[in-house]
């Protein structure tokens, strides 16, 4: 089973999962919808922690 993991946004936004594709998903959506932004790929894997 693949590790926890997690991405935070400074706004305290937070989305956890295994799976990394989702985590880009809802990171990208989160920017966009919330502040207006778009991030790509690289930049959401890039921001994406294990969780301990």
């Amino acid at each position: 089973m693949a590790e926890l993991r997690s991405l935070r946004c400074p706004c305290g936004f937070e989305v956890r999962s295994r799976d990394e594709n989702e985590i880009v998903r809802m990171a990208q959506l989160h920017a966009k919808t919330i502040h207006g932004q778009d991030i790509t790929v690289e930049q959401a894997r890039a921001l994406i922690q294990l969780v301990a």
